[in-house]
């Protein structure tokens, strides 16, 4: 299993790793860091990547996926209620922004078009790689990512809350050893 962090450290933003494993490459998350300027992760072709799999909507999560539906055309795997928020808070960032972004409106379109939505605690596989959608307890559609491949299993908890609120359960927790 290889881990590479692109942004995302030491950081609120640009949160962006790639998991490489059983020759599968995923990308989890592709976030913006919004200063004074936009900042980006490091950046990683859409060529090198089977698929991506969205934590939630907050653009420090999400605000540069739509880069990679300029021309491929991958399967970006989350829990619904995040995808409708994504297409909110994307779009609402291209209208708003003074930042050069590099993308437009038609590839926010195409990245939505290649959704695959995926419920919570059902498993599911890609290219071998099987994967879980967690209940991160952070807004409504946040996931925390179970990846097991190898023999080995990674839990990225993305942003999560281990308590209760009015809205919202607490993070599922309940995941053995990892």
């Amino acid at each position: 299993m290889n881990i590479r962090f692109l942004g995302g450290c030491r950081e609120v933003g640009r949160s962006a790793v790639a998991v490489e494993l059983n020759h599968t490459r995923l990308l989890l998350d592709y976030g913006v860091i919004l200063n004074d300027a936009v900042g980006f992760p490091a950046h990683i072709s859409p060529k090198d990547l089977d698929g991506i799999i969205l934590s939630h909507a907050h653009l420090d999560h999400s605000g540069l996926l739509p880069l990679f539906y300029l021309r491929r055309r991958l399967p970006l795997y989350g829990v619904e209620p995040t995808f409708e928020f994504t297409r909110l808070l994307i779009k609402d960032f291209i209208h708003l922004s003074g930042y050069f972004l590099p993308y437009e409106y038609v590839d926010l379109e195409a990245m939505l078009e290649n959704c695959v939505a995926i419920p919570y605690r059902k498993e599911f596989e890609i290219s071998g790689v099987k994967v879980t959608l967690l209940n991160a307890g952070h807004i409504p559609g946040s996931s925390e990512i179970l990846i097991e491949a190898e023999g080995k299993r990674l839990l990225h908890t993305g942003d999560f809350n281990s308590k209760e609120t009015k809205t919202l359960g607490p993070a599922d927790q309940d995941f053995d050893d990892l």
